[in-house]
């Protein structure tokens, strides 16, 4: 039986009706494995950054224990830390802007750079694409949320990024900010944008649907699990 891969955030892991029905069987990985007869390894979890989005892929795809794989962007803003704080040290933690946390505090006020996060973002998705091709692993993507991985970013839009972090944003001259900008744009010409399974987010292709909690829930779901199978037929998966 073929497999198949999935690694995402929270609109991926059928959260909250995940912990209100003690399963993911309402979500569209499930559904999405059901109808193709894989066997699913769901990699997502609730609150997961882009850092644990990619690394679950990528070890996937490396060591060949999947046949397909299907990669959903979270907000670049998400970061993670490893440290010694929190109820179980050593482990890695996932940090969401807007979830008042002392330690997400913490690490938001001291560590936090918006040009390194959103090009991290962008690199590794160029990552994921060029492993999977040498491993001849399909592997696809969705962006979740809206206004997050910008195509066709401007001087602008890219100033925003930066201004997460103020005191960088200050100390940078024009050069220096047009330098990085043509960074942010090299990194993103670099990304197939046909192994995109719609150029629309995940949010916006529900919009029409009923959230629990800002999260979708059953007809979400379902309407993205067709999505999904539309764009595997028309690229001769089933």
């Amino acid at each position: 039986m073929s497999t198949l891969l999935v690694s995402g955030d929270s609109w991926t892991s059928c959260w909250p009706l995940e912990e209100r029905l003690g399963h993911r069987n309402n979500g569209w990985p499930n559904l999405v494995a059901s109808e193709l007869n894989y066997n699913l390894v769901d990699k997502s979890r609730a609150g997961s950054s882009n850092y644990r989005i990619y690394r679950k892929a990528f070890d996937g795809i490396l060591t060949n224990d999947t046949d397909l794989a299907l990669v959903f962007l979270t907000s670049w803003t998400r970061m993670e830390t490893g440290s010694g704080y929190g109820e179980k040290p050593g482990r890695i933690y996932q940090h969401v802007p807007g979830i008042k946390t002392k330690e997400t505090e913490y690490v938001f006020k001291h560590y936090f750079n918006g040009y390194k996060n959103y090009t991290d973002m962008l690199r590794m998705i160029v990552s994921l694409q060029m492993l999977a091709k040498t491993k001849k692993i399909n592997c696809y993507f969705l962006d979740t949320f809206d206004n997050n991985l910008l195509f066709d970013i401007t001087l602008d839009e890219f100033k925003q990024i930066l201004k997460f972090n103020p005191v960088l944003y200050d100390n940078m001259d024009d050069r220096r900010i047009e330098d990085k900008f043509n960074t942010v744009k090299s990194l993103t010409s670099a990304i197939d944008r046909e192994l995109f399974i719609s150029q629309s987010s995940y949010q916006t292709l529900i919009k029409d649907c009923k959230l629990d909690e800002l999260h979708p829930v059953e007809d979400g779901h379902s309407k993205i699990a067709n999505v999904i199978l539309d764009f595997l037929r028309k690229n001769h998966i089933d």
